[in-house]
């Protein structure tokens, strides 16, 4: 073979590479036959109490991403059997059963969907009902938390920043007189997970980012995605530009590569791509 055909192959090799020491050493390294990491659910109530003791910052982010990752699968498995539900619906003729009309309603009513026509609301709740890729989760779980350290993530089970209404859940310590919200608390870091996904998928703030899943097909970009969280935060595109280089440095895609054992196959209804790892 010559030198000149010899360089391209290396270049490509070298290229597509998944770093090892981000994947969670306790995960197996065996795949699927669409080539996804297969883990088991795992429902880690709350953080543990040694958590912040951990000096190492190395091991603190691998722990919160062992914690984490099942819960994201979990919230996004839950929502995937939603939506392929109404995918269904939408494929099956002109005519709706009563138990077609009735699932309709009770998802319009918990994904915030204006009750209307039914058709018109089976395409607008296509478009909320809907997963978000782990990467970006997690990205945003350890912008929000400092990496599962604080205090609302430790002792409220918060790991999102998100709020509710003043008296409802936990005050910040450094709350102004004026001030009409509290940071949400939940029971289980699982709940909080739920919550988050949910939130994303029917607040007005985040319509921009659900038009950007939906000119996209599996696998979604975490990073084209991001784009979309310019109002989550004060500020702005800054805030985006945190949460895609927080993607980037901590190569949060290899994530996106994982599925729950006896997932149903409608997640992951296309192979696994080779993963890029970007600079």
């Amino acid at each position: 073979m010559k030198m000149k055909s010899i360089v391209p192959v290396f270049l490509l090799c070298t290229m597509f590479v998944i770093v090892p020491e981000m994947i969670p050493a306790k995960y197996p390294d065996s795949l699927d036959d669409l080539g996804y990491y297969l883990i088991d659910y795992a429902c880690t109530t709350s953080f543990p109490g040694e958590f912040t003791s951990i000096r190492d910052t190395k091991q603190r982010k691998q722990l919160l991403i062992e914690i984490l990752l099942p819960l994201v699968l979990k919230a996004n498995g839950d929502v995937m059997a939603q939506r392929s539900e109404l995918v269904r619906i939408k494929k099956a003729s002109f005519y709706l059963s009563f138990k077609d009309i009735r699932f309709i309603e009770q998802m319009a009513d918990h994904y915030r969907v204006e009750r209307g026509n039914y058709r018109a609301m089976l395409d607008e709740l296509l478009v909320r009902v809907d997963i978000l890729p782990a990467s970006l989760v997690i990205a945003q779980a350890a912008i929000e938390s400092g990496w599962g350290t604080s205090r609302f993530a430790r002792h409220g089970n918060n790991l999102f920043g998100m709020r509710g209404l003043k008296g409802t859940g936990m005050a910040p310590r450094e709350l102004a007189s004026d001030c009409t919200f509290s940071v949400s608390s939940f029971d289980n870091l699982q709940a909080c997970v739920d919550y988050y996904l949910w939130n994303i998928n029917t607040r007005p703030d985040y319509e921009h980012l659900r038009k950007i899943r939906t000119q996209k097909t599996f696998l979604y970009d975490s990073v084209e995605l991001a784009k979309g969280l310019h109002t989550y935060s004060e500020n702005g595109d800054a805030y985006v530009d945190k949460v895609i280089d927080m993607i980037r440095s901590n190569n949060l895609k290899s994530y996106d590569l994982y599925r729950l054992k006896n997932e149903q196959p409608a997640l992951s209804a296309v192979p696994a791509p080779v993963l890029l790892v970007e600079r």
